[in-house]
């Protein structure tokens, strides 16, 4: 059984590095991701261990940019509970170090959207680009959350699914 552990703090991944099969970290400036996934093999490879690492996104998938971008809009700059998301940044950078303080504000709008994970926003295209991206950069997996499970998932299901497949980092096993 694989033993998965976040990895915000110095302490958090160096027990993951030790311990753990798979990480997680959040992706936020992919060329920073690239190094980071970089430094934790090379922190497991040291300890006689591998490690993959994954991460978290969220997705805002529809038929053009323009309406992804605009539902994006309305969740983070209409509807956005600012209070609630400057605690939940202080909450997490109180003992993290894996959110560097110069992402700060990406990250507020990133923690109103989506509790700050990668941002997946918009043509069916555009989201599989982004999610090629985040394995180009190293990472192994991601989780995805969307606004709305339900309404959103089959759209995702039956417009991004089919061109990761195609694009070989997905395969069909039904």
């Amino acid at each position: 059984i694989p033993i998965i552990n976040a990895a915000g703090s110095k302490e958090g991944r160096e027990f993951a590095t030790k311990n753990a099969d798979f990480l997680f970290t959040p992706a936020m400036d992919l060329e920073r991701s690239k190094e980071e996934i970089a430094d934790l093999k090379n922190q497991a490879t040291g300890k006689g261990r591998s490690v993959d690492v994954l991460t978290f996104s969220h997705v805002i998938c529809r038929p053009t940019e323009e309406e992804a971008l605009a539902y994006r809009d309305y969740v983070v700059k209409t509807n956005a509970d600012w209070t609630a998301v400057e605690n939940v940044i202080n909450m997490q950078f109180a003992n993290a170090q894996s959110f560097p303080r110069d992402l700060l504000n990406l990250m507020r709008d990133r923690f109103a959207l989506g509790h700050g994970g990668y941002p997946l926003v918009g043509t069916p295209e555009q989201v599989a680009d982004g999610i090629m991206s985040l394995a180009e950069a190293g990472f192994k997996g991601t989780t995805l959350s969307f606004v709305d499970y339900n309404a959103e998932f089959p759209y995702f299901r039956d417009h991004v699914l089919p061109i990761l497949e195609k694009r070989g980092l997905r395969s069909n096993k039904e």
